[in-house]
């Protein structure tokens, strides 16, 4: 298996594996590719040599995704509230790589809502998306990627933050994020001395799309949008170093991850009360 680490040739897209996808290059699993963020990191993987299987609920084209052609890249439909779904996009993943390296969830949804205005249809869908979907992730790659020579990463892709900020106006989602985020710990910690890790990755707000009528909010925050291949690039760096949780974000956001982590009431004095107030102002109606 190919290391992933800073010093491959790999990492720097100049070595053998960025030039030819033979079977020494690195693998990976791209699932919910077809949004910003995901499109941004199958780009890059792609431009990095890595051979992939990408998978979202939407019918697409991989060459289109990743913008090769050359046959590196397949792309399998796949439901991650879906656990057969997920079995299947698992065993069509190692026939054709032969092994996975690494695991992208980035699938998720992240209403905001009044308490009392999230619809039992809301809740069902954050839970099945932003915490069965993972642990159906988990639960089909795990027994082939602890089977394999090598290490392996299974990457979810979060909410802002840590998880475990619990952000107003947010409280189904900020549940079903506080959630992945103690399952990716306690697998952790279940799987620790074997080949495989799991990973919490808190993205920064990024200029995509979906956070578009946000925008004016966020910088009011003073909290700057990310470009999507930045997120891309952090999410690659976070496979790499195999970090366990790894939260972007400006000093604002880290100092807000910090301050919540110690006193609730601390956080709320730095700017999560302020937060709420233009959560309020801008949400959708």
């Amino acid at each position: 298996m190919t290391q992933l680490n800073e010093k491959s040739p790999v990492a720097t897209g100049t070595g053998p594996a960025a030039t030819k996808q033979g079977k020494d290059a690195p693998t990976a699993v791209l699932i919910g590719v077809t949004g910003g963020l995901g499109h941004a990191l199958a780009k890059l993987l792609a431009a990095d040599g890595f051979r992939l299987v990408l998978a979202a609920r939407r019918e697409n084209d991989a060459a289109k995704l990743t913008g090769r052609n050359d046959g590196s890249a397949i792309y399998q439909r796949a439901d991650v509230t879906d656990p057969a779904s997920m079995e299947k996009l698992a065993a069509v993943a190692f026939e054709h790589l032969g092994r996975v390296d690494a695991v992208v969830n980035l699938a998720g949804i992240s209403p905001r809502k009044a308490i009392e205005e999230y619809t039992l249809a809301d809740i069902d869908d954050l839970f099945a998306i932003n915490v069965k979907g993972p642990m159906f992730v988990t639960r089909a790659f795990l027994p082939g990627l602890r089977k394999q020579a090598g290490n392996a990463v299974v990457v979810h892709v979060g909410g802002a933050m840590d998880g475990r900020v619990a952000l107003p106006f947010m409280s189904s989602y900020a549940a079903s994020r506080g959630a992945l985020a103690s399952y990716v710990q306690s697998a952790n910690r279940e799987l620790a001395g074997t080949n495989v890790m799991l990973s919490f990755f808190g993205p920064v707000p990024s200029n995509t799309e979906a956070e578009s009528p946000f925008f004016d909010m966020w910088s009011k925050l003073g909290v700057d949008l990310c470009e999507p291949d930045q997120v891309a690039r952090e999410i690659l760096a976070t496979i790499r170093k195999r970090r366990q949780v790894h939260v972007m974000g400006g000093g604002t956001l880290k100092m807000l991850t910090i301050a919540n982590a110690i006193s609730p009431s601390i956080a709320d004095a730095m700017g999560l009360r302020k937060f709420g107030k233009l959560m309020q102002q801008y949400r959708p109606r």
